[in-house]
């Protein structure tokens, strides 16, 4: 994630962020259910924490 936030700040066009955005987004995302799996979260417990109803 790290690397991705200096790719980001690095980014010298429009498109490179977009890229590198979609990135990060799916990146955050991947940790999420990895971290979700590691506590073993059932899909309502991950609804509050995502803050969905």
């Amino acid at each position: 994630m790290k690397t991705l936030q200096g790719q980001l700040a690095a980014a010298k066009s429009a498109a490179q962020n977009d890229i590198v955005q979609r990135q990060i987004v799916s990146t955050d995302a991947e940790i999420n259910r990895l971290v979700y799996e590691l506590y073993g979260l059932t899909k309502e417990e991950i609804k509050i924490v995502e803050g969905e109803r």
